[in-house]
């Protein structure tokens, strides 16, 4: 269990942290999992399993057991007397619970890979008709969060956890960031209040003008929306990724902003559910978050506003968190802004209004949504999505060579490189040179000979990837002009970007202390030194670095790749 200070403190005042580190734990645990029943979770189970691990949901130490289930449906409280407003359960069949006894442990896996020990509690058989009412509202099965209630097994099982393997993931990596993982990016920012976006849809106007009036009072904004399962027919979460950047790289100051993906799965209880997120935001660092109208609402189960007269039920003492209660916003022709009801004295005919249906419609006959609903770059990545022309899916490849003095600032470049090319929803791959070393080119020395080897292997690796439209970069000294020519005739689709600074600034920049070695004669044959650079002839790009910003260098090599066509430009359109 952590602690992060400076900020607002976690729900319950400790920040769980259940992720085993030890590599000794962890393997003994593994092989403990081995010997003992396994139960393989769902998607639910899974980022359930994810959110009380990483403390998510502090201060839940693992999945509820009766007593804290029991006191949670009569009393929105944990047994201790803490806000907490839907039980995290394990659900069960009665077969694999008739194996069980009150002190068993068993294996919680996915597709069989064993990812943590339950040590068992409680076993209990929960009226479900009651607990969809409670949590709910209702005990109509269209519900779907009704739906998944019932699909699960008729038996819980509660108990803590161990968790000794990573949470297994396909996406999103460069946005997954646990609590104890923001608190620190948010300290680092300086922010003390920070407001929380809770969002399972694109951003439109109404939602950027809820988040910077907000961000007039704070001083940073998390949008932080939530990429486990939806119903069905809500847009897919890596769309929405590719919306969100598109919208925050355009329109919102970058360093008052920050984008991280929740990782739990919609519930659909609208009130007790936009609870539990403020409770999660809370532990996130967030002093504040934005609830609009029909918070995790689903079809007409909830009223409009019920999410937000939730929290006038508890104390400020009970939950740290502020909600910030925002009506529904909307754009109005006559007062030519956004506005709401609070603000705007003109009749419904001049609201920019658009229905879910009326959306839909128009997305799939390629019709631009208004301006004043939604951006157009916003509208155009839905138009791509729902007539399936995804821009991205036929991606070009290239291979890209970054090359320079040790210290020269190849790796920062190609690396804060590709994670705006990621944010854009490209495929790109970065071949460190030190893994390479390790790895592809392990036996291999720094003779010439040995040094053009290396670079052919890794130039041979990039262009398979290439080949196969992946942006592929490697970032290493590779001193020598032919053999940096023979690959790029080798590959075709190639960028040579010459990261140039001068011998002074890399040797400033030595933090190992190799220039100093090489000067003592401690490392022979060390470049820039005792052997060659042979600077580019006729590189694509040239980043300067004595006097380029990291910003500015990344910039330059994004212009040049628009230029060849191997990413499309973001289009920034004026503002209203």
């Amino acid at each position: 269990m952590v602690e992060n200070k400076g900020l607002i403190a976690p729900h319950g005042g400790t920040l769980i942290d259940l992720m085993i580190t030890d590599e000794a734990k962890r393997y003994d645990l593994v092989e403990k999992a081995k010997t003992i029943p396994k139960w393989e979770l769902d998607e639910r189970g899974l980022a359930d399993l994810e959110c009380i691990a990483t403390g998510v949901y502090s201060p839940l130490t693992g999945f509820a057991i009766e007593a804290d289930y029991d006191s949670i449906l009569k009393s929105m409280r944990l047994s201790t007397g803490l806000i907490w407003p839907i039980p995290i359960t394990l659900q069960v069949t009665e077969d694999f619970a008739a194996q069980l006894k009150e002190g068993s442990e068993i294996s919680l896996t996915k597709e069989d890979s064993h990812l943590a020990i339950l040590k068992v509690s409680s076993i209990y058989r929960p009226d479900k008709a009651e607990e969809s009412r409670q949590i709910y509202g209702t005990d109509d099965k269209a519900h779907p969060g009704v739906t998944a209630l019932y699909d699960g097994g008729p038996v819980y099982l509660g108990g803590d956890i161990q968790v000794f393997a990573d949470i297994p993931h396909t996406e999103f990596f460069e946005y997954r960031y646990t609590p104890k993982m923001t608190r620190k990016v948010f300290t680092e920012k300086g922010w003390k209040t920070v407001v929380a976006f809770q969002t399972r849809n694109p951003i439109h106007r109404a939602h950027e003008h809820l988040q910077k009036v907000a961000m007039e009072y704070v001083d940073g904004l998390f949008v932080n929306p939530l990429v486990g399962a939806t119903k069905s027919d809500d847009i897919p979460s890596n769309v929405r990724m590719e919306t969100y950047n598109v919208i925050l790289n355009s329109y919102y100051p970058k360093d008052r902003t920050f984008l991280g993906v929740y990782p739990a799965n919609m519930r659909y209880a609208g009130p007790k559910e936009a609870v539990l997120h403020a409770i999660s935001r809370q532990n996130y660092g967030c002093s504040h978050m934005i609830i609009g109208r029909d918070h995790a609402g689903v079809g007409k189960y909830y009223g409009t506003y019920d999410a937000q007269l939730i929290f006038d039920k508890f104390a400020k003492v009970d939950l740290l968190i502020t909600p910030l209660k925002f009506e529904h916003a909307f754009y109005c022709k006559l007062c030519e802004q956004m506005v709401t009801q609070r603000t705007c004295p003109h009749s419904k005919e001049a609201h920019v209004f658009l229905s879910g249906t009326k959306v839909r419609e128009m997305l799939q006959n390629n019709e631009m949504l208004p301006r004043e609903f939604t951006r157009p770059e916003v509208a155009m990545i839905l138009i791509d999505s729902v007539n399936g022309n995804r821009r991205y899916e036929q991606q070009k490849g290239v291979s890209m060579l970054f090359t320079g003095l040790s210290g020269a600032g190849k790796t920062t470049i190609s690396k804060a490189l590709a994670e705006e090319l990621k944010k854009r929803g490209y495929k790109v791959e970065r071949l460190d040179a030190d893994i390479v070393r390790q790895n592809l080119s392990k036996g291999l020395g720094f003779s010439k000979e040995d040094r053009d080897e290396n670079i052919r292997r890794v130039g041979f690796v990039c262009h398979l990837m290439s080949r196969n439209g992946v942006i592929a970069m490697m970032a290493n000294i590779a001193p020598y002009v032919s053999v940096r020519e023979e690959i790029r005739q080798r590959i075709g689709d190639f960028m040579e970007v010459y990261v140039n600074a001068s011998l002074e600034a890399c040797e400033e920049r030595d933090l190992k202390g190799l220039y100093a070695k090489a000067r003592a004669g401690e490392i022979k044959g060390f470049t820039g030194i005792d052997d060659p650079y042979e600077e580019p002839q006729a590189p694509e790009v040239i980043c300067n670095t004595d006097d380029e910003t990291v910003e500015e260098s990344v910039q330059k090599v994004l212009d040049k790749m628009e230029e060849l066509g191997y990413i499309k430009p973001i289009k920034i359109f004026d503002p209203l």
